[in-house]
């Protein structure tokens, strides 16, 4: 028995001699590890425990130079041709990732050309397992701390532009040290990453065997004082110019709980309110008299100025003043320039009215000649062309970069959000959004026949980028399992790299998955799908592009919240050309506005230019001024088309704000101006002077014509200097407001003032408005005050021209001003999107 049981011991120990034994033995300088390739489906390394070898061919020598640096210039190494070559076409793959950065290409050239080739490969590699054919299926490399954590730190700051991430997220799984991006960089993973997993033992393990050592030599760092190594500072924060340290927020100035620039506001208004109550209350005479004797000033005489012209409005029982006051042409005051320019516009509209039809046929010629502008009409819908100066050095720099990179992409987005608290994904969902993804892909664009792989970037084949959870399944629903979806979606989104998309690039969480507890990534409440468009300077590209987003929004996009599928989840979406379109779409709206207004104020200004002075139908025919409301508001609307006219012409775009805004601008002055003539003249009649139709309307320009052109040049000049902001749509729209508002000026005072004699022509000869060919047989009527002009004279002047009113309303308004003054320095910067658009916009 005991014969069996020793034989039984001896063939023990032997089996576990011959397994145990290990497949590096000898561990020494001049030796290697492994040679050559083997392995019947992928090229491996062969398990050779032999001494370096000289390179066969001085090509092989000169190509292990250009791939592995002056190192391998002399002496043996332990790779082959075939080594060298897989290896080249490996490190390839990384070369576009990470060569920004000189150190970190370097080093991680370093790592893998010691790995493959050093002649003292056995002295930091062991091999751990083989296979049947003795093609290495595990290894140990054995790398120190100094090396490993230098190749660290000159990768780790790297930007990788095309994904918007960092680098390391690529080559090292996004590892927060050495050990962890070269434990990634070992792991098996046929095709893409190490043919055979190589393991790095940690800085605590003991080596197996005497000879082994850490592979620990200098590497580069990407601050290297050698310029040919040095990374740029957006790759490397240890290159990038220290800053001086931002300066502490210095606390706000208040006093007590008043901001000061408040504070000084009130001050202000309390000393100007004190000043004027001392000037108040000088008219004692005491006062007066101190004022006079210290300070030179005769508070009589500057009141006296101020008196004589109130006396006629303030005291209705001199008939003497009242006298002056009712007559039109009494005037308190003279000045020669305006003295001057009476004159002008009385011969102006003595002209006017005696030649009535030669100036409307000259006005509308010019109106006419300027309208043929309109031919010329563009309109600038591109946001960039809008609201960034032409001179801003942002948009240079933007021109620059689209001329010599092409512009940055288009994108469309849908967005998936949960309408509960619940989390959105679920493998139904998920199923859907695969469907719904076919159904995007199979669109054909309705004008240039495009799909999403005629438009889409595809830079690596004909793979388009498309950003979405089914990424982690290679969009492919036949890879979908619906009941380990939940695993498989952590495991992927923990590690992008292991879980890559059609093209190629990982997907980060962050990209695809919205609010999501920590890194809980199945409990997100919100999916993303992004597709990522190609963009051109070429205007045919864009135009297919936009056919193409269109298409996608007409036929599924506008309808999907519509589907029975897609209940609970509130679907939101947008693509590039969203904004023009709806921007577009609330200027279509618009022009309903803008048709209404015109309509409620020809009625507005029929009704109120004529005088209900009698129930007589007849009377009420005569007196009416319809004709005359629809002549002043054509006149406002040919003011706009000559203002685009004009414009169009000098080859600028008119942007949407002034379709939307001028029209309601022009209108609001024009028709105060209509009033203001209309009244004036209309005051002449009651006042029933024996004037002529001409003498009369001439003299009403005349009265009123220094009034308008003055605040008709105001307003031009303002809007003028409007034309000196750099901003485009401010500038195209003060220069439109200016030529609108001054042709608006010009057509009433010529235009107007004709079809106004012409209107009281047909009054005189008692002929029905609109119908002047008709006369009718109207009763006479005495003229006689208005209602509103009877309450204002009677009531409203009285109150506001008593002394005590005046200073009340004076002081008020400048408490209004000072507090506006105080509240300005709060008001947010900026502009909400949301109010350039319409209510109900997708967007």
């Amino acid at each position: 028995m005991r014969i069996p049981l020793l034989l039984y011991c001896l063939i023990s120990w032997l089996i576990l001699e011959i397994t145990c034994e290990p497949i590096t033995k000898i561990h020494k300088e001049g030796y290697c590890s492994m040679r050559g390739q083997c392995g019947s489906f992928l090229p491996v390394p062969c398990a050779k425990n032999i001494p370096a070898v000289e390179p066969e061919s001085d090509m092989f020598r000169q190509s292990l130079i250009d791939t592995c640096g002056a190192d391998f210039a002399t002496g043996p190494v332990c790779c082959d041709e075939s080594q060298l070559e897989s290896l080249i076409s490996q490190v390839k793959q990384a070369e576009r990732i990470i060569a920004s950065c000189p150190a970190c290409w370097k080093n991680f050239l370093q790592f893998w050309c010691s790995f493959t080739c050093s002649p003292d490969q056995s002295t930091f590699v062991n091999i751990t397992s083989l296979d049947d054919h003795q093609g290495v299926t595990g290894a140990d490399y054995w790398v120190g701390d100094r090396f490993g954590s230098q190749f660290f730190d000159s990768c780790k700051d790297i930007q990788f532009g095309s994904s918007n991430s960092f680098a390391m997220d690529l080559i090292g799984g996004g590892a927060k040290n050495w050990h962890e991006m070269v434990t990634f960089m070992g792991m098996k993973r046929p095709f893409m990453g190490s043919p055979f997993q190589i393991d790095f033992p940690p800085m605590e393990g003991r080596a197996p065997s005497d000879g082994l050592m850490r592979y620990d030599q200098d590497g580069k760092l990407c601050n290297d004082t050698d310029p040919a190594y040095r990374c740029a500072c957006v790759d490397c924060q240890a290159t990038c110019p220290v800053l001086p340290p931002t300066p502490e927020e210095q606390p706000e100035c208040r006093v007590g709980l008043i901001r000061c620039w408040s504070f000084a506001m009130l001050m202000t208004y309390v000393i100007v309110l004190l000043l004027g109550l001392t000037l108040v209350l000088a008219r004692n005479k005491t006062i007066g008299q101190w004022c006079q004797r210290f300070f030179g000033i005769n508070i009589d005489q500057l009141e006296a100025r101020g008196l004589y012209e109130r006396l006629a409005l303030a005291d209705d029982d001199d008939d003497e003043d009242d006298q002056d006051l009712l007559d039109p042409d009494y005037t308190p005051r003279r000045y020669w320039l305006n003295s001057r320019v009476q004159n002008w516009f009385y011969y102006q509209g003595l002209f006017c009215a005696r030649h009535p039809w030669s100036v409307i046929l000259i006005s509308l010629v010019f109106v006419f000649l300027c309208s043929l502008g309109w031919s010329r009409l563009a309109i600038e819908q591109d946001p960039v062309n809008l609201w960034v100066s032409p001179t801003s050095t942002a948009l240079a720099q933007k021109n620059y970069f689209d001329k010599h990179f092409t512009p940055f992409y288009r994108t469309t987005q849908i967005f998936f959000v949960s309408e509960s608290d619940e989390p959105i994904a679920s493998a139904e969902r998920i199923e859907n959004i695969f469907k719904l993804e076919q159904e995007i892909k199979s669109i054909k664009s309705r004008t240039y026949g495009s799909t999403l792989s005629d438009v889409c970037f595809h830079p690596t084949g004909d793979v388009c980028i498309v950003q979405s959870v089914t990424g982690y399944w290679q969009g492919d629903l036949d890879n979908f399992d619906p009941e380990n979806w939940k695993s498989h979606l952590d495991a992927c989104a923990s590690q992008p790299s292991d879980c890559l998309p059609e093209f190629l690039q990982p997907l980060k969480p962050q990209m695809i998955l919205g609010a999501y507890e920590d890194e809980k990534y199945t409990t997100a409440k919100a999916l993303i799908l992004t597709y990522v468009l190609k963009n051109s300077m070429n205007e045919t590209d864009i135009a297919k592009a936009e056919d193409w987003e269109k298409t996608l929004l007409d036929t599924i996009l506008s309808h999907i919240n519509e589907r029975p599928e897609w209940d609970g989840v509130r679907i939101t979406y947008s693509t590039e050309s969203s904004l023009e379109t709806e921007l577009n779409k609330s200027s279509n709206t618009d022009a309903k506005t803008i048709l209404i207004s015109y309509i409620v104020m020809f009625i507005y200004a029929s009704v109120a230019l004529g005088r209900l002075s009698s129930f007589n139908i007849r009377r009420w025919a005569v007196d009416s001024k319809f004709s005359l409301g629809v002549c002043g508001i054509l006149i406002v609307i040919f003011s706009v088309s000559t203002a685009v006219g004009l414009f169009s012409l000098t080859g600028k775009k008119i942007t949407l704000i002034i379709a939307e805004v001028i029209p309601f601008l022009v209108l609001a002055v024009g028709v105060d101006n209509i009033f203001i003539l209309c009244h004036e003249y209309q005051r002449r009649v009651e006042l029933g002077q024996d004037e002529s139709i001409e003498e009369r309307t001439a003299k009403t320009l005349g009265k009123m014509g220094p009034s308008i052109l003055l605040s008709s040049l105001s307003e031009t000049i303002a809007f003028g200097l409007g034309t000196m902001v750099t901003m485009p749509a401010v500038s195209s729209f003060a220069m439109m407001a200016a030529i609108a508002v001054f042709v608006d000026f010009l057509l009433q005072v010529t235009c107007f003032v004709s079809c106004l004699a012409l209107d009281a022509r047909r009054v005189k000869d008692r002929r029905a408005d609109c119908v002047p060919c008709v006369t009718v047989k109207a009763p006479e009527v005495i003229e006689k005050e208005g209602f509103l002009e009877s309450v204002i004279k009677l009531y409203y002047v009285p109150v506001i021209l008593h002394h005590k009113i005046r200073y009340f309303i004076a002081f008020a308004f400048l408490g209004l001003f000072m507090l506006g003054l105080s509240l300005a320095p709060q008001l947010p910067l900026g502009l909400d999107q949301r109010i350039a658009l319409p209510s109900d916009s997708y967007l």
